[in-house]
């Protein structure tokens, strides 16, 4: 009786076993990490160049994978793998040695270069008894291991840029420098190379001169305009590829009229429609790691508004 009792004893632990083992494992869930650039900053690229979408398998390590596309790389870390795969991959097989396997596991829409994701996969509870020819039970112990994870960092670039600054009078030409990290700082200097030419009185907006005379001069219509502008300040990281700007400087504006023949000739500088000192800048600059566009604002003394427009190449960014 106490051998039956025995053989029906190991049946069932047996059968239990087998349940156990004939459990399936499951991908619990695959999200996008916007906020993780790993893949960006340090991208795994392709044989053909392209960089590659990283997923992050929150799983034991004895996992194997595979595409249809082929793994470019694989990275065991500390309770995940890390796993690098070309663009536009929608399937993904998924092996176990002891719990079996999940082929063609099907995304919601084709993985991105330079785009994180992480797959959660739920594995099968281990038997909590071992069978032996004595039924021993075996107490295992769960230690957590929390892990400290480290902000990414991100590396120096310089920006060079050709700027046009377009306003009222004409149209100025400068160049835009900005490097940075996370933060960093720009300068941008701009003239319209030209000048107010032979100034020989001054006048008020209305063209009467400043020296009190009373005597308006004859003038021939001709006009010359003049403008230049230095500002230079902080830039800020907003998104992976948006940074804002603002800054101050000093800048001129000025204006002059010919004179005509029988006033002996030169010009006029009229006083009203010159302006100089502080100046003011703020905008937002586009960069990825070849090229980068800047689009902002300037003002001198809020009595002249220019558009700024900049474009050129990103250097030192990997």
């Amino acid at each position: 009786m106490i051998r039956i009792q025995r053989l029906c004893m190991a049946l069932m632990l047996l059968a239990a076993a087998h349940a156990v083992m004939a459990q399936k494992f499951e991908v619990a869930q695959v999200k996008t990490m916007k906020n993780d650039v790993s893949a960006f900053i340090s991208p795994v690229r392709d044989l053909n160049g392209q960089a590659c979408a990283l997923i992050r398998v929150e799983a034991p390590a004895d996992f194997a994978f595979s595409t249809p596309l082929g793994i470019v790389k694989r990275q065991d870390e500390v309770g995940e793998i890390m796993l690098y795969v070309p663009h536009g991959t929608k399937m993904l097989t998924i092996k176990h040695p002891q719990w079996g396997i999940l082929r063609n596991f099907q995304f919601a829409q084709p993985l991105e270069s330079h785009l994180c994701y992480v797959m959660k996969i739920n594995c099968p509870q281990q038997p909590a008894e071992e069978i032996h020819d004595t039924l021993v039970i075996t107490e295992t112990r769960i230690d957590t291991v929390t892990v400290e994870r480290r902000r990414t960092p991100v590396p120096l670039a310089l920006h060079v840029m050709l700027t046009t600054s377009i306003y009222k009078t004409g149209a100025s030409w400068g160049f835009m420098l900005a490097c940075m990290k996370r933060h960093g700082a720009f300068l941008h200097a701009s003239t319209d190379f030209r000048s107010t030419g032979d100034i020989r009185i001054e006048v008020n907006r209305n063209g009467m001169p400043t020296d009190g005379s009373g005597i308006m001069p004859y003038y021939t219509g001709n006009a010359r305009h003049c403008n230049y502008m230095v500002t230079a300040g902080l830039t800020h990281r907003i998104t992976r590829n948006i940074n804002i700007l603002e800054g101050g400087g000093y800048g001129k504006t000025a204006t002059s009229w010919q004179l005509a023949e029988e006033e002996g000739g030169g010009y006029a500088l009229n006083q009203g429609l010159t302006h100089k000192g502080w100046a003011a800048e703020a905008g937002v600059m586009w960069h990825d790691a070849r090229w980068t566009v800047a689009a902002s604002a300037s003002t001198l003394k809020f009595k002249q508004w220019q558009m700024n427009i900049g474009i050129g190449i990103t250097l030192g960014k990997k």
